[in-house]
């Protein structure tokens, strides 16, 4: 048991980073790892200019269809206004994050590529990226606070943001009003009462709480509802997810049926991201959002993607330009109207644009300095995430939850 417990945290830490980059990415069961490469010396990178003058870029990315389209777009703008060759790849969530895993690990990568943004400290620690800003002449517009602590490490910014899909708990009030409560739980008592209440009902047959596997943050979205939170999580909070698992509804990848569930009774409460809801969620349907809590660390619950520059990148200059570009506040607006995806930049949110401002919660959150997280340590929040999935799956109990975000094994 001690050996097996090893083994799928190990795995579990090794391919979580790869395997969030949008809310369609599926969990990669690949063994293979990442062995660390050289970090970069910033005395040795390539002298200004060096590598710019190569007018070709490479850009392999994972989007919706959609999402796709109004990239191709924007990138045709600046191949128009900068005369550079845009290469842009899409490819489905499961071969990208295998793909992006080789290439990394070989040499052989794309000028940009997309990652969540929880994943950059793992690779940049590992060598795998170049800092962005040693590339950058001129500063680019400035990101939301609560992501800086993803895209900077030992000094330097390792990624620009370009959007951001928060998880939220979706429900049907009239479900939950049989079932005692008004709203969604908002306190692991309140979560104990709704477990108990599915528990006694003699139809059975029914779900508790609906969550994906592919990343953390719907579980930490569920957490920060009872207080807690991915990186302090309780022991009670432990027990209790180990008590109501077999109450829950796991998917791995997008799942329509979870909104016929909700609407027929016979779903509780949903974890989704907000993108989901925008097309999925109806008047029948009401939402909590985890985030407007006080003192919740808003960034456990938000999924991010960002665009890096791969250590082996052949124009890092080059490239530079172009991020920039397509992470301008014009562009972040173009966008959002386009893709309906929530921008990453701090001004867009101070602006009242009709997308923001109608958001179902207050959109103020993402502009609390308060709750920004500080600086992790190396490691930890890769290890909560892939302690959170082995608990949710079923993979270990509370006492190996424990035991695994100690680092150690019981």
């Amino acid at each position: 048991m001690l050996r097996r417990k090893n083994y799928w945290l190990l795995f579990a830490v090794l391919l979580l980073s790869l395997t969030s980059l949008s809310p369609s990415m599926e969990l990669d069961t690949d063994d293979r790892g990442y062995p660390p490469r050289q970090p970069l010396d910033q005395s040795e990178r390539p002298p200004s200019g060096e590598q710019g003058d190569n007018q070709s870029l490479s850009i392999r990315v994972s989007l919706s269809t959609g999402e796709f389209n109004v990239l191709k777009r924007i990138s045709s703008n600046y191949t128009l206004s900068s005369g550079v060759n845009v290469l842009l790849t899409n490819v489905d969530t499961e071969t990208g994050a295998a793909q992006l895993q080789e290439e990394l690990t070989v040499g052989e990568s794309p000028d940009i590529v997309m990652l969540d943004g929880h994943s950059i400290y793992d690779l940049a620690s590992r060598g795998y990226l170049l800092p962005v800003d040693i590339y950058q002449s001129v500063p680019g517009s400035t990101p939301l606070t609560m992501l800086l602590p993803q895209m900077q490490w030992n000094g330097y910014d390792w990624g620009v943001p370009l959007d951001i899909d928060p998880y939220v708990l979706v429900y049907s009030p009239q479900r939950l009003a049989e079932l005692g409560l008004a709203a969604a739980p908002s306190s692991l008592e309140e979560w104990r009462e709704l477990l108990g209440r599915l528990q006694a009902e003699e139809a059975g047959g029914s779900y508790l709480l609906a969550m994906d596997t592919r990343n953390p943050y719907g579980y930490a979205a569920v957490l920060q509802s009872m207080g807690g939170g991915l990186l302090d999580t309780t022991q009670e909070e432990a027990l209790w997810t180990e008590a109501a698992r077999g109450f829950f509804y796991l998917t791995s990848r997008f799942n329509g049926e979870i909104w016929d569930m909700l609407q027929d009774g016979k779903l509780a409460v949903a974890a989704v991201p907000l993108s989901e809801w925008k097309v999925h969620g109806n008047s029948t349907l009401a939402v909590q959002a985890p985030q407007e809590r006080e003192g919740a660390r808003i960034d456990e619950t938000v999924n991010s993607r960002f665009l890096a520059l791969p250590a082996q990148s052949g124009s890092p200059e080059a490239a530079v330009k172009w991020l920039a570009y397509v992470t301008s506040s014009s562009a972040q607006l173009e966008w959002l109207e386009n893709t309906d995806r929530l921008p990453a930049l701090d001004e867009l949110y101070r602006s009242g644009l009709p997308q923001i401002t109608r958001l179902p919660f207050d959109y103020g959150v993402f502009l609390r300095d308060e709750d920004t997280p500080g600086s992790e340590p190396g490691g930890i929040w890769s290890r909560s995430a892939a302690a959170a999935m082995l608990l949710l799956t079923g993979k270990v109990d509370a006492a190996g939850y424990e035991a695994a975000l100690a680092g150690t094994s019981e």
